[in-house]
């Protein structure tokens, strides 16, 4: 199975440069200043944060385009790129996409999970996720996070590892009726799920526990707003 750690902050210079904070803050905030100065709402796309990721890194190459798990490709690790938001650094963060599934409709997806048929869901979601995994070098997943309370962006590295589970199956859990909870990540930093209308894996942090990891990068706010495109 995949699992999701979390990345000292001591550990990133050697996985992204000592400088990347400074050039990260500084290539967003060369994509807001046209926004800002004319005092408009800052739009920021899901190829906006790669982007800038993919330029604050040395020799780094953005390939995000198309159905890959890969966003940014570095010499020392390969980067899947999320923006995300949170109301507050105790709180959970808005969901990132791990993996969407849109086969036909008759694959029988709502059939199996009706009958809890979990294993089915595995075959859909967990074991393609892992087989474009393995085809990665050192992947890493780097969060921008968007404070919502003071404008502040915050970011996090986790790392993409691969783990023997024999007890996955009976660990999903059906909550409510629109989620299925999948252990891919400590629940004390987040939670990963399989969103059944969207019929995607999806990811969100527990600021409370995260905060650690957190590097906190810049602020958006000049007296505007910001709205963005996941």
């Amino acid at each position: 199975m995949i699992y999701y750690e979390p990345i000292p902050i001591c550990e990133h210079d050697a996985l992204i440069g000592s400088n990347f904070n400074e050039k990260f803050a500084k290539e967003m905030n060369d994509y807001y200043a046209p926004y800002q100065n004319k005092s408009r709402t800052v739009n920021i796309g899901k190829e906006t944060w790669e982007y800038a990721v993919s330029d604050s890194i040395k020799n780094a190459k953005w390939c995000g385009a198309g159905n890959n798990v890969v966003d940014v490709v570095t010499p020392r690790l390969d980067i899947d790129v999320k923006g995300i938001s949170c109301n507050n650094l105790q709180s959970i963060t808005s969901e990132a996409s791990i993996l969407q599934n849109l086969q036909s409709s008759q694959d029988n997806f709502y059939v199996q999970l009706k009958k809890g048929d979990y294993e089915g869901l595995n075959e859909m979601f967990i074991e393609p996720f892992i087989r474009k995994v393995s085809k990665t070098n050192n992947l890493h997943v780097l969060c921008a996070i968007r404070n919502k309370e003071d404008g502040q962006v915050w970011y996090c590295l986790l790392k993409v590892i691969q783990r023997h589970n024999p007890n996955l199956i009976d660990e999903m859990v059906l909550r409510g009726t629109r989620n299925v909870d999948i252990p891919l990540i400590d629940p004390k930093y987040g939670r990963t799920y399989l969103q059944l209308g969207k019929r995607r894996l999806e990811l969100r942090l527990n600021m409370t526990e995260m905060r650690r990891y957190c590097v906190n990068s810049h602020s958006i706010t000049l007296g505007n707003s910001l709205k963005e495109f996941m």
